[in-house]
Order: structure tokens, then C-alpha cells, then sequence
């Protein structure tokens, strides 16, 4: 079981696992992969992990079973609750004993609970495997990221230094899923074999954090207004110049705003209902149309389809109206703090506690 909170995170070691059992050609007779289509995620595919699990290998031999990026995990019931829409209690009954001889069986998805059973029966014959991203929330979410960045750039091949590592984290934030697409950009600019330097990130790599600001961003998507407010504080507290941090930060949420807006401007045109649906959207799309989005009005259109996903998560966690009041707050904010006597940080300040819910 591979799970967590890290979507790429969990797909990347979950096609290595898959790629060590089965090979770089999978034998189609002794591999059985079982995927979400348009439908997403639903107890019919559970079925068919099942119903693989007590099927022989066709020409004998061993058998691997994956049940591939199954986005369904976080609807297991409690172990009290008989109400199971995914039949995940029936599958986790299943690996609470031995498997047959020979069958191996690889899951992975987001939103497995450690505390209930399928990871529990999955932890007693076999190995659970916790991909979740740095919690920007948490002292020392700088040193997990260098970790993260560490241990994709040895599966490439290549030694990050410490002042490189400094300049990766201030760039990506906490967004690990940016991170294969920045090493393998930052490969190809230094050359194969040759050493990544610091004058190549501050070349390459877009700041895609904002000087800092993924730590706000994140938790105003999530309209948690106590921990965006903690945040603020933290870094307006450790800046030599807090007027010009808090300056940067109304001007990137209101890009980050309008963004969103846009998200949901596009998902609405095209009748997407879900995060997952515009992500699906969007893998399907073919380069030259992605292009063309990106040249006009969705820039984001050529991101990292699961940074999409992550940014409609929280575009959908506002309705229109609100996304397009949050936008005229920070305009709004940002002509104070330049017009009038009202300082930068009061001005970030009270955009927050006008855009977020208060308990």
C-alpha cells in the first residue's frame, strides 16, 4: 500500500514497486492492472482486485495485482460503521490473511487512514508505504523538502549542494510534485554528468513560491483563516523588510485569486465538476491545444496537471462570488496601504480576515 497525502509522490514509487514485481515489460498473463476511467473511483473495481486475488496466474507462476491511483481511499468506513459505498471492508478482510503463493498486490492512492483497517491488513502481511507532503505548518518542513529534493535526484543520478537544496525550497515551497519537472529541466540546462548550480536555479527556475508565499497560499485554499493568519506572522516576523513581504503577499494572492477564478471559469464551460475531472480533462488534451489555452486566458493550463488539480481543490472551496470579492479585498488592500496611513502588514492583515470564514 502506497498512500499519503502526496499524489505524485505515491504514483512515482508506486510504478517503480509495480515496474521491480513485474519488469519493464509486464507479462500481460501475470499482471492484472485495475484503474479508474471517467466513472472515477467505485466498488466494481474492488471487485476485480478480489476477484484477481483468487484467480491462478494463467500459465502458472507469479501474479501481480495493481490497483492503479485509486482516488477512493479516504471512503472507508470506521470499523463500527456498516455503511461501506466502496466495499473497502470487504477488501481489507481480504489481505487481513496470507495471499496465495506467487500473487503480489500493489495499491496506491491518496487518503488511506493509518487508523483503520485495510492499512492495518496491509501492514500485517505486507509493507505500507506513507508519501505526504511537508507541512508548511511544522518547524523543519525546509529540511523534509530537501529530503524529498534529495531522494529524486539520486534516482536521477545527480548530488544537489547544500546551497542549491536552499534555492530549491525557496523556489518550489512545499510542492513536491514540482520537483521531477524542475531536476530534470535543471539535468538538461547543466548538461548530463555535469554539476547543478546555483547560478542555474536562479537561471531556470521560475519562483513559483513567491518569495515565501506557498505557506499563505496554502492554507487560504483550505479557508483556514488561523492557520494563514500564523503563517503571515511567521514570515513578517523573520523579514528584514515585513512591508515588502506582506506588499508581495496581496499582490500573489490575488494572482493566485484570479487564477483560481479562472479555474473554475473553464471548468464550468466545459461542464468538469471535480478537481480530478479537470485533471483527467487535461491528460487528454493533446500539446498544441494546451498551447493555445496557455497563450490565452489559462497560463495554468500548462502546469503540472496534478498542480492544476491541487489549485481547483481550492478554487472549488470558494464560489464565484467569492473568489471575484477576494480579488477587489486585495486591490483594495493593496491601494490602502499606498494611499492612505494604514501599514502594508495591517492592510495583508485585514484582507484575510475579510476573505476567510471566522469561527
Amino acid at each position: 500500500m502506497i498512500s499519503g497525502d502526496d499524489d505524485s509522490a505515491i504514483q512515482s514509487e508506486a510504478e517503480r514497486i509495480f515496474t521491480r514485481l513485474a519488469g519493464e515489460d509486464p507479462d500481460p498473463f501475470a499482471t492484472e492492472i485495475i484503474s479508474e476511467d471517467d466513472r472515477g473511483p467505485r466498488a466494481e473495481l474492488i471487485g476485480k482486485v478480489l476477484s484477481a486475488i483468487r484467480t491462478p496466474p494463467f500459465l502458472g507462476g507469479n501474479k501481480t495485482i495493481w490497483l492503479k491511483h485509486f482516488t477512493g481511499f479516504g471512503h472507508e468506513p470506521g470499523a463500527r460503521i456498516k455503511n461501506d459505498p466502496m466495499d473497502l471492508k470487504r477488501l481489507a478482510e481480504e489481505l487481513g490473511d496470507e495471499l496465495p503463493d506467487g500473487v503480489f498486490v500493489v495499491l496506491d492512492g491518496p487518503g488511506c487512514d493509518p487508523a483503520k483497517p485495510l492499512a492495518k491488513a496491509c501492514s500485517a502481511h505486507g509493507e505500507v508505504i506513507w508519501k505526504n507532503r511537508p507541512n508548511t505548518m511544522k518547524k523543519g518542513w525546509q529540511e523534509e523538502m530537501k529530503g524529498c529534493l534529495a531522494a529524486v535526484a539520486r534516482e536521477k543520478g545527480v548530488t544537489l549542494s547544500y546551497e542549491v537544496s536552499e534555492l530549491l525550497v525557496d523556489v518550489l515551497g512545499a510542492d513536491t510534485s514540482l520537483i521531477e519537472g524542475e531536476l530534470e529541466k535543471l539535468i538538461c540546462y547543466a548538461g548530463v554528468g555535469n554539476e547543478i548550480t546555483p547560478e542555474a536555479v536562479r537561471e531556470m527556475c521560475p519562483p513559483y513560491s513567491d518569495q515565501e508565499n506557498w505557506g499563505v497560499t496554502d492554507p487560504v485554499g483550505k479557508r483556514d483563516l488561523a492557520g494563514t493568519l500564523s503563517m503571515v506572522e511567521m514570515l513578517l516576523a523573520r523579514s528584514k523588510e515585513p512591508a515588502t513581504i506582506a506588499r508581495q503577499l496581496l499582490t500573489s494572492l490575488a494572482r493566485t485569486f484570479l487564477q483560481n477564478l479562472s479555474i473554475r471559469l473553464y471548468m464550468a464551460e466545459n461542464h468538469l465538476i471535480s478537481s480530478m475531472d479537470l485533471k483527467r480533462h487535461l491528460d487528454g488534451l493533446e500539446a498544441p491545444k494546451k498551447r493555445e489555452l496557455a497563450a490565452g486566458d489559462a497560463p495554468w493550463a500548462n502546469y503540472n496537471a496534478w498542480r492544476v488539480k491541487f489549485a481547483a481543490d481550492a478554487a472549488m472551496a470558494y464560489s464565484p462570488n467569492e473568489l471575484i470579492d477576494a480579488v477587489r479585498i486585495l486591490r483594495d488592500s493593496l491601494l490602502e496601504s499606498t494611499t492612505t496611513g494604514v501599514s502594508t502588514e495591517v492592510a495583508l492583515e485585514n484582507a484575510l480576515l475579510q476573505i476567510l470564514p471566522k469561527k
